[in-house]
């Protein structure tokens, strides 16, 4: 194994032979998930559709290795493979059962001799909470969050550091005939400045511009975090971005969008079990059917299941009418162009909620939600007239759980359902319940 890995290594970074002891720098490792799902009406609300009531088991297995070939330049690889299992029919690239290359990057520090550190190839990105740049893949759900480019990390003093990004998210055809590339660029700086807090806070301010030219949406987004942990227990984050631009330059359509998302916490040390009360508000514009631009929120790269699982399947981009939420946005999808991308809008969210260490190594958490639809009122695609609908989602309930085995091996649990609203033209309750191993070496 170990001389396939070094062969890896040689094929994708191109490492020079001449490094006689480069392989002492040699780490590898990787990891095996193995999750058993038990799901009903993850896309709509309505017992007598089969098509999203699942019973499956889902396996991830992934191995990397990374060489450090000298005091300043490293390279990591990591190849992946997800199944549901023999002769499912969704056998897509990265869908299932088929090996990939999940990452591989080069890492230049002291980038031509200065403070700067370079890096280019695919890799993950993950800012602040993951709220609009985590997922570069959302399409694969879990199995991948790759991004393929080049990103320049700059220092600007000890306590500051500046990231200037370009990413291709989709390439599609090669040629530029027809224009069809997603890309991703901006600017994205990161502080931890004292004199805001304590000396775990952070602060950050990013200028990002998502480009889809299939579509011919460009969107810039500004946008800013900040958030700290205090010796007393108290902890809290926020962040809030507006999203100015095109939403269809062909069409003359501007993009004016908001989003936030703000999280508050208190530990209780000095109690039993160290029990963590918290308590959070989210909310993502949804188009106004009164006014000439657009105002619904481009997810970015947020469609991960940062708001919980459950409801990660919920805004699955679906083709036609599958997906329930056409009951009061048939539009909601308009700004995808990527089949099972998890496309959040138009939606708000607070919650409650307790987390507790039960044992040195078991430790649950459960979560209420009540989930809102931020513009209910949407125009009739068939008539052309404007439709009045209820602002009512539904209540969201998530209850996870978390077994440390051992160092290197964990037991994981997560059940959740969401109680429809009057949103909605049925009503059944959408459930979800997996439990899962994972072991990483």
């Amino acid at each position: 194994m170990k001389k396939l890995l070094i062969l890896f290594l040689v094929l994708f970074l191109g490492t020079p032979a001449i490094a006689a002891d480069w392989t002492d720098n040699l780490e590898m490792g990787g990891d095996v998930r193995f999750r058993w799902y038990k799901l009903n009406n993850i896309w709509d609300f309505d017992d007598t559709n089969n098509f999203d009531n699942w019973e499956t088991f889902r396996l991830r297995t992934r191995i990397f290795a990374k060489a450090k070939v000298s005091d300043d330049i490293s390279g990591f690889v990591r190849l992946a493979n997800q199944t549901y299992g023999n002769g499912v029919s969704d056998a897509g690239d990265n869908a299932s059962n088929k090996v990939f290359v999940d990452n591989a990057y080069i890492t230049v520090d002291n980038f031509f001799g200065s403070n700067f550190k370079f890096q280019a190839g695919r890799m993950n990105l993950m800012y602040g909470s993951g709220f609009v740049l985590f997922d570069g893949n959302s399409q694969f759900a879990s199995t991948s969050l790759y991004f393929d480019g080049v990103k320049l990390a700059i220092p600007l003093g000890d306590k500051m550091v500046l990231d200037a990004l370009y990413f291709i998210d989709e390439e599609n055809k090669r040629a530029n005939n027809p224009d069809n590339d997603i890309t991703l660029g901006g600017a994205y700086l990161t502080a931890h400045c004292p004199v805001m807090g304590s000396d775990k806070g952070q602060q950050e301010i990013y200028a990002l511009n998502r480009r889809d030219e299939f579509l011919s949406k460009e969107i810039w987004m500004f946008g800013l975090r900040l958030s700290d942990k205090f010796e007393n227990g108290l902890d809290y984050s926020g962040e809030v971005a507006y999203q100015v631009g095109d939403w269809n330059d062909r069409e003359n359509i501007d993009q004016e969008a908001l989003g936030y998302k703000l999280d508050a916490g208190f530990t209780l040390k000095d109690a039993p079990m160290s029990p963590r009360i918290f308590c959070g508000y989210m909310s993502l514009d949804g188009d106004d059917p009164d006014t000439e631009e657009n105002e619904r929120w481009d997810v970015f790269y947020g469609g991960w299941p940062q708001f919980g699982d459950l409801l990660a399947w919920k805004y699955v981009n679906l083709p036609g009418t599958a997906n329930a939420i056409t009951d009061y946005d048939p539009n909601w999808a308009e700004g995808s162009t990527n089949i099972g991308e998890a496309v959040y809008s138009n939606i708000s969210m607070g919650s409650v909620g307790i987390g507790a260490k039960l044992t040195s190594n078991l430790s649950a958490k459960f979560t209420y939600g009540l989930l809102t639809v931020d513009e209910p009122d949407y125009i009739d695609p068939d008539t052309g007239l404007k439709v009045k609908n209820d602002d009512d989602f539904g209540d969201y309930y998530q209850l996870q759980a978390k077994y440390g085995y051992s160092k290197n091996l964990s037991f994981a649990m997560y059940i959740a359902s969401i109680d429809p609203g009057d949103a909605f033209k049925t009503d059944d309750d959408a459930f979800e319940f997996f439990v899962e191993t994972n072991l990483k070496f």
